[in-house]
């Protein structure tokens, strides 16, 4: 079969999809303050292991992680949300 590495699709880390994958991964009822400058805030805690910085994400996944309930459920419905007024 043939093969050629350009074909190879390479997910964005810091796209809405990925910023959801990881949504998933958490408890849905725990909290986050946006405000802590610790490293506790939802971006901080996405973007961390990717080596990214808040200044980098879009203006939509800083509105997500803005908007209150801050709970990762909400969060994740929010970016659910953005993604289906996307298509």
């Amino acid at each position: 079969m043939l093969y050629n590495p350009k074909w190879e699709v390479k997910a964005d880390p810091l796209s809405l999809e990925s910023l959801i994958a990881w949504l998933e991964t958490k408890n849905p009822a725990s909290t986050y303050d946006f405000c802590d400058l610790r490293g506790n805030c939802l971006v901080d805690q996405w973007c961390r292991p990717l080596g990214r910085r808040y200044s980098e994400l879009p203006d939509k996944i800083r509105r997500i992680a803005y908007a209150t309930p801050w709970t990762f459920g909400a969060a994740l419905e929010r970016a659910r949300a953005a993604l289906m007024a996307k298509y």
